[in-house]
């Protein structure tokens, strides 16, 4: 594991990931050129009047992209094993959109440890190397279809990265994670604004 991982430009990652649990994955994109990945979510923000925002659709740039691998399997209820398909770089966004914004579900996203990937790391469907220097920084995060066989798993290793409104306003990382944490406080404590297809209510 690099020994940089756990903070992001001085930002505990904790609460960054936080603000990214239970997103829906609207779509992704890849400049190869530039050295960036562009991944658009809708995700789940209270502000600190405790309103619920107009728009929670968020696009967030990572940065100094090195690497890219994702695995994409299909296993079925009879199937011993699960079977790798096809997939490239440049499909990786037609990919994403087939799953029609799945959520990112799980708890951590950014700098996570590398017990996950050490699973499917065997399965992929490509792992391309944009840049020889290595990223300080990783993401990851996985898709699936309920009933449907299919789950995809995705890893981006990075430098830095911003997150902006869909209009473009950047939105700096600070506020980005109060609004998040403070959504999955209100969720906890039973506010019914909280109630969203998909999340289980709080207990």
């Amino acid at each position: 594991m690099n020994v940089s991982r756990g903070l992001l430009n001085g930002m505990d990652t904790t609460g960054l990931n936080t603000a990214l649990a239970e997103a829906i994955c609207l779509g992704l994109e890849v400049d190869e050129p530039g050295r960036r990945l562009l991944l658009d979510l809708e995700v789940l923000r209270l502000g600190p009047d405790r309103s619920l925002p107009e728009t929670t659709q968020v696009r967030l740039t990572f940065t100094g992209v090195s690497r890219v691998a994702a695995s994409l399997r299909i296993q079925k209820w009879d199937d011993v094993d699960p079977r790798v398909l096809a997939l490239t770089l440049d499909g990786l966004a037609d990919a994403i959109h087939s799953f029609g914004g799945g959520r990112l579900h799980g708890w951590e996203f950014i700098d996570l440890d590398d017990s996950g990937w050490d699973l499917w790391s065997e399965l992929l469907s490509f792992d391309t190397l944009i840049d020889q220097r290595v990223s300080a920084h990783v993401l990851e995060f996985s898709q699936e279809e309920g009933i449907d066989p299919r789950e995809l798993d995705v890893r981006v290793w990075f430098d830095n990265m911003t997150i902006e409104h869909i209009d473009g306003r950047q939105i700096p990382l600070p506020n980005f994670i109060a609004d998040g944490v403070r959504w999955w406080r209100a969720h906890d404590k039973g506010d019914p604004r909280m109630l969203q297809p998909g999340i289980p209510p709080s207990l």
